[in-house]
């Protein structure tokens, strides 16, 4: 009877114990309680918050939309796992959130399996870092040296137009392996400097390891919010040790090679003094053009004065390259599934594209970029419907105020839906689930909010590579769509979407490739 008396005294204090140190933690957490007032929201299961209603991947976007709907606002508050997050597409909150200088922390669920991933990176590097490398490596994405890689984005041109005639049948084909296989081609070689040859295996086998890691890290992230992210990330760990393989291997190559002439940092009057030949892919002659400023060198240069560590070395190079690559690729997917979807506009684009080249073989520079204004309408227009990054995140590390007076407690998460932001009907029309280029006439972005079209995001910690990445998507479109006609039998209503860190796909649409006749 004693025994049993002291056994129920045990249980009683153990119970009482733990519904103690459940009351200090919920009020260790007040201030995200009383923020919650002010927000419509869900509290969602305990310890899962909203995380049962996000069943796959395949629905995170999709569900988020469904969350914003149902709480009848535009920014909301949400738990996902036991994580306090703002989910919002009210541009407004986001430019405060955007351009808060004590913002500039990553969301670290979101961001941390990338950060272990590519062993760093501007993506996912904490602020101080990403401060830092960002300053020294502006230099490496400025205007003047994008221009110096036309011959590469005009030669990746050709290589594709060659490829896609190959390609012609009157059976529907898919276009993501090859456009990755294009972009990853064009990456490589004008970041990190090594030309990726026909039918390379190194190539082939870049492109399947980066699409592994690529596909696996959403649902480690995912798996973050409920602390089994590290798990997971052992599927994946063959193919992010190939990737390392092949990045460290030509670092290790550059930092090999003796300098033979003083070091240059290559900033803007290193590259305009440089000159090379460069061979003229269409043409075959030769011709002067000056030294691309390439990343590579100028990582390598800073890392050689102390200015950056190996660490960072590694990282950047793993994360432009997987950037690069992939934002292309589905940019470039995306704008022409949307002329298939669409023939009045793809030859509307296409007799623009032939007023600028009359001929199908074409050396397309900046200048002509210039004379292409419904190119750039047709490409806005796809990266509104179709962001390249649909969702990102911010994290609070401190107490913030924003300019409306809203504080925002240490540890709340701020996720961004661009994908939602980019479909609000107040602000896009009635009709902002389908595409219209003519969104982009000047005179219908002049009421909109500044922060109402982000698709490389904006403000302080925007991407580095947007430029790069719209010039790459315009030369290779512009080529594809003066010698091809292309079409599908999928309709815009029926795509679904999931979230790979970039837009994909769920069911990847088939196009049918025709040759243009002039």
């Amino acid at each position: 009877m004693e025994f049993t008396e002291k056994n129920d005294l045990l249980k009683l204090t153990l119970l009482g114990l733990v519904f103690i140190l459940w009351c200090y933690w919920l009020w260790s957490r007040k201030e995200f309680y009383i923020l919650a007032m002010r927000f419509p929201g869900l509290l969602g299961l305990p310890f899962f918050g909203v995380l049962h209603r996000i069943r796959s991947l395949d629905n995170i976007i999709s569900e988020f939309g469904k969350l914003l709907k149902d709480c009848g606002k535009f920014t909301i508050l949400t738990w996902i796992g036991t994580y306090p997050v703002i989910l919002t597409a009210d541009p407004a909150f986001i430019k405060d959130v955007l351009c808060s200088n004590d913002l500039l922390e990553k969301a670290q669920p979101l961001y941390q399996p990338l950060y272990n991933a590519f062993k760093g990176g501007l993506i996912a590097s904490p602020a101080d870092e990403w401060h830092k490398n960002r300053r020294m490596l502006n230099p490496s994405f400025h205007q003047k040296v994008l221009t110096t890689f036309l011959p590469i984005f005009n030669k990746a041109k050709d290589g594709a137009i060659q490829k896609f005639g190959e390609m012609i049948s009157n059976k529907e084909v898919l276009l993501s392996e090859e456009l990755q296989r294009i972009t990853l081609s064009i990456t490589v070689e004008t970041t990190m400097g090594k030309k990726m040859q026909e039918g390379d295996q190194v190539s082939e086998e870049l492109v399947k390891a980066y699409v592994i890691c690529i596909e696996k890290l959403p649902m480690e992230c995912f798996l973050s919010y409920v602390k089994l992210g590290k798990w997971y990330a052992q599927f994946s760990k063959t193919a992010k040790e190939y990737v390392y393989r092949f990045i460290e291997e030509l670092l290790y190559q550059k930092l090999s090679q003796t300098v033979s002439r003083k070091s240059c940092t290559y900033t803007m009057e290193c590259s305009e003094n440089s000159e090379t030949n460069v061979e003229d892919s269409f043409g075959g002659n030769a011709f002067n053009e000056r030294a691309p400023n390439i990343f590579v060198d100028q990582a390598i240069n800073l890392y050689r004065e102390g200015k950056m560590s190996h660490h960072s070395l590694i990282g950047e190079s793993n994360t432009i390259v997987s950037a690069a690559f992939e934002t292309s690729a589905n940019g470039l997917l995306s704008s022409l599934l949307m002329l298939a979807i669409h023939p009045v506009v793809q030859e509307r684009l296409y007799d623009e594209i032939v007023s600028v080249f009359p001929e199908k073989t074409f050396f397309m520079d900046y200048e002509h970029m210039q004379h292409l204004p419904y190119l750039d309408m047709v490409v806005n227009e796809t990266l509104r419907l179709l962001p390249p990054i649909p969702i990102i995140g911010r994290q609070v590390v401190k107490n913030t105020t924003l300019s409306n007076g809203l504080v925002l407690p240490r540890g709340l998460e701020i996720l961004i839906s661009i994908f939602d932001l980019h479909r609000r009907t107040d602000i896009w029309g009635a009709n902002a689930h389908e595409f219209n280029p003519d969104n982009f006439l000047p005179g219908n972005l002049e009421e909109k909010h500044t922060h109402a079209y982000i698709p490389f995001s904006k403000g302080i910690r925007n991407c580095i590579g947007w430029k790069y990445a719209l010039m790459a998507i315009k030369i290779l479109l512009a080529g594809l769509v003066r010698n091809f006609s292309f079409s599908t039998s999928v309709k815009l209503e029926d795509l679904k979407f999931t979230n790979s860190l970039s837009l994909k796909y769920t069911n990847e649409p088939a196009f049918t490739i025709k040759h243009r006749l002039k």
